[in-house]
């Protein structure tokens, strides 16, 4: 997709009803489709450095969407995502997640979640280690393992089909799109020194004047960089902490092979080991988080360098898979296209120090939203939520779920803590993303 407008465009019209979104994944295409509601006076402008090629998580994304999560909100955001990929054609495949345990207490631990499924009207069913094997028999030795947890009602999301849709519909409805590189803002502050409101967003191709416009950024793993004075700001834009922690994470694929017969397998982790695998059709994946958390400052894109450390990472994991043989375990030092090679490659992505997003208005900036550190899983959901809060406007309440959902999202809630300890939560969460607390 090409621009739609330029920067002197947006000048010469100056609009307070203006709301622009900072970044085109697919969380940044969900606001953009989800505001751009029929007869709204808003003025809708999607910002991002490349709008034909996704350059942030959103493109090498393994895309699993399990509903069921330790945190409450985490779950009814996910369970909205799915309902909303549905709709979408080609957008989601219904294959089902599967959780396996190889220990007392990993089945102690399925168990209990089977329980909290079933309480929040998911589908759950605890399965024998053979009826486990058969839903996904290259992957799943039953010897190897105690029990299983079937979700049938989860599955695997296409993001960049996704993504397209919704950019697709939303410049159907209205939606400008404008391709250039953010490098900043420029900021009012208040009497007493502290962030007021953003006048200008800085780009490469010049600044954009706000006129008292919205500004949300949905920028991911650059979102932290971006509010920062690292960034070419005087100071921070806002005064609350933004603890959107990028890291690194190895995934890698077995070579090509013709498409298996009949449904595809589901979604399989280990959670006691931190290793998942899927089915992508003409090959299988696998991921691990089964390593020390690598704190990255990532480039132009969300595929980084590949650690060699990442080698045996990976030839650790294969181990807990029947097919554990047929995957690619080296990568390769420099090459930043593995994904399109489809060879292990470092996905970067985002952790905050409770593994929720930082999604909402921020308090001290009059005009700036987040909507940030968001994955696949729950990005329809999020983007959903807050667009419903932008567009309430003031002479309308918002719904009790609504305010609940907003609260744990809120970006304020870090407020008076060490960044140094931010940073070291966030990444201790690295390590539990299934399970425990809040895992996702």
């Amino acid at each position: 997709m090409q621009s739609t407008l330029t920067v002197a465009d947006l000048n010469h019209n100056p609009s307070s009803q203006r709301v622009l979104i900072v970044g085109g994944g697919i969380v940044g295409a969900a606001l953009a489709f989800y505001l751009s509601k029929p007869n709204s006076s808003r003025h809708i402008v999607l910002l991002d450095r490349s709008l034909e090629e996704s350059l942030g998580s959103t493109g090498h994304a393994p895309g699993f969407v399990g509903q069921l999560n330790e945190s409450s909100a985490l779950t009814r955001l996910a369970q909205d995502t799915a309902s909303e990929y549905l709709s979408i054609p080609g957008g989601f495949n219904t294959v089902g997640g599967l959780e396996l345990a190889t220990t007392a207490s990993g089945e102690q631990t399925l168990q209990s979640r089977c329980k909290k499924a079933r309480a929040a009207g998911l589908p759950a069913e605890i399965i024998t280690p053979e009826a486990a094997a058969s839903l996904a028999p290259d992957f799943i030795n039953p010897d190897t393992v105690k029990t299983g947890l079937h979700f049938p009602s989860d599955g695997t999301a296409d993001a960049q089909a996704i993504t397209s849709y919704f950019t697709h519909e939303a410049r159907a409805r209205g939606v400008e799109f404008l391709e250039a590189a953010v490098t900043g803002f420029a900021t009012v502050y208040n009497d007493d020194g502290t962030p007021g409101e953003i006048t200008a967003i800085r780009t490469a191709k010049g600044d954009i004047n706000l006129a008292g416009s919205t500004v949300i950024l949905a920028t991911g793993i650059w979102t932290s960089s971006l509010t920062s004075p690292a960034n070419g700001n005087e100071s921070s834009i806002t005064q609350f902490p933004v603890p959107i922690i990028p890291v690194a994470h190895p995934y890698t694929f077995t070579p090509a092979r013709p498409a298996r017969m009949g449904k595809p397998y589901p979604f399989v982790r280990w959670p006691e080991h931190h290793v998942y695998a899927r089915d992508h059709g003409d090959r299988d994946g696998l991921g691990s988080y089964d390593h020390a958390p690598l704190q990255l400052n990532p480039g132009d894109t969300a595929i980084g360098a590949w650690p060699s450390s990442f080698d045996e990472v990976l030839l650790n994991a294969t181990s807990h898979l029947k097919n554990g043989k047929e995957f690619l375990v080296q990568g390769r030092q420099g090459e930043l296209d593995s994904w399109a090679a489809k060879e292990p490659f470092n996905g970067i992505f985002s952790v905050t120090p409770d593994n929720l997003p930082l999604a909402g208005r921020v308090p001290d900036v009059s005009n700036l939203w987040l909507c940030a550190a968001i994955w696949v899983t729950t990005a329809a959901g999020t983007a959903k939520l807050i667009s419903r809060e932008i567009l309430r406007g003031s002479q309308n309440s918002t719904s009790a779920e609504d305010e609940e959902l907003l609260k744990a999202v809120n970006p304020a809630r870090f407020q008076g803590l060490e960044a140094e300890l931010l940073t070291a939560q966030a990444l201790g969460r690295y390590n539990n993303i299934y399970n425990k607390e809040t895992s996702r």
